[in-house]
Parts: structure tokens; sequence; C-alpha cells
């Protein structure tokens, strides 16, 4: 019979229930006693997902007004401009090992031919890697300014 089942499953349930309120009653009166705020940081981060767009905006501008407002590009940019720099510089090597005309219009015989090149050889390896270098000091700069926006 499935209805003698049913109530022989259901003061078992009722029993495993009891005995389960037992031990959460007498486990949660020490507990509410030691509760320990949350750390720091959960509180600061509690604090910024609370916080509203304008107010972190407003201490963006702060930030940017003690750090003396010097303008930076992005680092993306300054990794942009150093590729290109550097593909120049290679592709300029190529171009007089091989006797071929700058952007076709001036060709190997004119006199403008190996100083245009050799100045886009010597000058672009350097700049590309001092641009490299500006990147790498950008994206720090970033980090570190979003990490004191994150209270770090």
């Amino acid at each position: 019979m499935p209805g003698n089942d049913n109530e022989a499953l259901l003061p078992q349930r009722r029993s495993w229930q009891h005995v389960t309120r037992a031990e959460d009653d007498s486990s949660s009166e020490p507990a509410a006693q030691q509760a320990a705020p949350p750390p720091a940081p959960q509180q600061q981060q509690q604090q910024q997902e609370e916080e509203p767009i304008w107010v972190r905006r407003e201490r963006e501008r702060q930030l940017q007004k003690e750090e003396g407002g010097s303008f930076d590009l992005p680092f993306g940019a300054y990794l942009l401009f150093s590729s290109f720099t550097a593909i120049a510089a290679v592709g300029s090597i190529f171009e007089y090992a091989n006797q071929r005309p700058v952007f076709d219009v001036i060709q190997p015989d004119s006199p403008l031919y190996t100083p245009i090149l050799g100045f886009f050889a010597i000058t672009g390896l350097p700049t590309s890697a001092f641009l490299f270098f500006k990147a790498v000091q950008s994206a720090n700069k970033e980090a570190e300014r979003m990490d004191k926006l994150d209270g770090y």
C-alpha cells in the first residue's frame, strides 16, 4: 500500500529534522557570541559596490589632480607606435639590401635613397625600444592608479 509507505517515512524525517534543529539551536548561541566583523578588504569591496558611479569618478579626478595632471598616452598607443616604428626600420633595411624603390617614388639611383633609408633604419629601432619602454611605464602607472582607486 502506497499510503502506508509514505506514513512510515514521515516519522523518520521528522525525527531527523528535530535532531538537526536541536543541533542548530545549540550551536548558534556560541557562534552569535563569537561573531567577528568581516575583514577590512571585504568591507572596502562592499563599500565600492554600493558606491555610486559619480563618487568613483570624483575620486578619480581627485587622484589625477594629486598626480599633477600630466597627460600620458594609453599604453596600447605606445605599443602600437612601437610596432609601427620597428616594422618601418626593418622594412627600410630590407629595401636597402634589395635595392627596391622607397614607396615606389624614390629610385635606388637617387641621391636621397640612402639617407632616407638610413634615417629610418638607424633611428627606427632605438625609437621603437623607447616607445616600448614608455608602454611598460604607462601600463604600470595605470595599474598603480587602479590600485589606489580600489583602496590598495
